[in-house]
């Protein structure tokens, strides 16, 4: 055992010495967490799902007081501004009005204008700010873009899994596709070496003048058609293996030995209990419903503009003409204002109701297609079923029909035109066989999409080990 341990470990660097690729082995469970990492249909799903939760967060916020600060330095010669400088530093003097140009004893002296009020020259001011703003109640439309800004998470997160389960579908088809492929091949080959035994049992009765030469071409061409029919079958497993490699991103020239092909169990239910389970489990339909609730929830945000908004502040100032010297003040307010009249209103209001009708049409149309989706997937995977079965039954009569043929035709009572024949139709019977196989397996996979339960816990009662939930 030990050995082999070691033989397998040195194996990788061996084949790398002589050039020789390293088969890959995947199960399909590894595949399928595989594609999830890094397909770009999934990635995108999980940023949107990200993006939602960010909206989320931010519909948050509102609800919660915003505080700020600021630093700012002015300087200027403008009367006005040059006063509102000198209050808020608190140094106002009466000679900034003019004090010192005011006599009392003249009765002119009201006409004059001050000097230093009217023209202060420049003066600057250092002020720094913290601003706190309170939200206390907006009409609902803080809460009701939460409640939208959740629905819209929760359909994007259903997104999620929606392009979770279509990628777990298409890796099975891939995978069961590579697994078909390397079937036909398999078909092939014991066609091509059917048709080489052919040859020699021909050759043989030709030396025995049982058969003419003819005969013996017509085997011939027939042994090159099987060996055209075997390139073509690698051919199809190499696209297949490419396929299935760009899928778990690998390169598409990767040797990949997949496992037995996977086979989902037909679900338990008539076509009406699979029915309500789609319209209860299918992660479309759920997102749709989220989108509807988002829909209502804007209703209500919309409503919010015809209802008073209440907000406090609170607010702490300093002002100096330097850091060091810089006087304390502070506000406090609240605000209470309603537009009682605003012609754009009812617009949004409108706007956000047809989106409610436009989300509902959406919803009921997705719930009539996967109903009618559940209903042929069901009657196919039946059709599938049946079809195997028959398949079964035509090889297993192929076979023996084709071997009483071989045996009449090497005692030289059948011509080897009936013996190609037969040999014909054996082959097609297993390749039909391996196509209906795969046929039943994405069928029944096509039901668990449309049931919402295409996953690996469905398909093959693995766990869903490292798949987002």
């Amino acid at each position: 055992m030990n050995r082999r341990r070691l033989w397998l470990a040195f194996l990788p660097a061996l084949s790398a010495v002589l050039s020789v690729p390293v088969a890959h082995a995947m199960d399909f469970s590894a595949c399928v967490h595989a594609a999830l990492q890094r397909n770009p249909s999934a990635l995108l799903a999980e940023a949107q799902a990200a993006q939602a939760k960010g909206a989320v967060d931010a519909a948050q916020g509102h609800l919660l007081p915003k505080l700020s600060a600021s630093f700012s330095g002015a300087q200027s010669n403008n009367a006005l501004t040059v006063f509102g400088m000198k209050l808020s530093q608190r140094v106002a003097t009466f000679n900034d009005f003019g004090a010192n140009q005011f006599d009392p004893s003249n009765p002119s002296a009201l006409n004059i204008r001050p000097n230093n009020l009217d023209h202060p020259g420049g003066y600057h001011n250092l002020g720094t700010e913290i601003s706190l703003a309170i939200p206390i109640w907006n009409g609902g439309a803080v809460r009701s873009g939460i409640d939208a800004a959740e629905g819209m998470l929760h359909a994007a997160q259903a997104g999620d899994e929606v392009a979770r389960q279509k990628l777990t579908f298409v890796v099975l088809q891939a995978y069961d596709g590579l697994v078909a492929a390397k079937a036909g091949l398999g078909v092939a080959e014991k066609a091509s070496r059917a048709a080489d035994a052919y040859v020699k049992t021909t050759k043989q009765l030709l030396a025995q003048g049982v058969v003419v030469k003819s005969d013996l071409l017509s085997a011939q061409v027939h042994q090159e058609e099987a060996a055209l029919q075997v390139q073509q079958a690698k051919n199809a497993v190499a696209n297949a293996r490419a396929n299935l490699a760009l899928l778990i991103g690998k390169p598409m020239g990767t040797p990949l030995n997949v496992d037995v092909a996977v086979q989902p169990p037909l679900p338990a239910g008539d076509a009406y209990a699979l029915e309500q389970q789609a319209l209860a489990s299918n992660p479309g339909l759920r997102a749709l419903r989220e989108k509807v609730h988002a829909a209502q929830a804007n209703v209500d945000v919309a409503r919010a503009a015809y209802l008073p908004h209440i907000n406090a502040m609170a607010k702490q100032e300093w002002n100096g003409t330097t850091l060091g010297n810089a006087v304390p003040s502070y506000t406090v307010g609240g605000q209470i204002q309603w537009d009682l009249l605003d012609f754009s209103r009812s617009g949004q209001m409108d706007s956000a109701q047809a989106g409610v009708q436009a989300a509902l049409a959406n919803l009921q149309q997705a719930e009539d297609k996967t109903r009618l989706q559940v209903q042929k997937s069901l009657l196919a995977t039946h059709l599938a079923a049946q079809r195997v079965e028959m398949r079964q039954l035509a090889v297993r009569q192929s076979e023996e029909a084709q071997r009483l043929v071989r045996l009449r035709y090497q005692n030289g009572v059948e011509t080897l035109t009936g013996l190609l024949r037969g040999q014909a139709s054996l082959d097609q019977s297993r390749a039909e066989l391996v196509e209906a196989r795969y046929e039943e397996a994405i069928e029944r996979g096509a039901l668990f999409l449309a049931i919402g339960k295409m996953d690996l816990q469905s398909l093959t009662g693995a766990p869903n080990t490292g798949e987002k939930k």
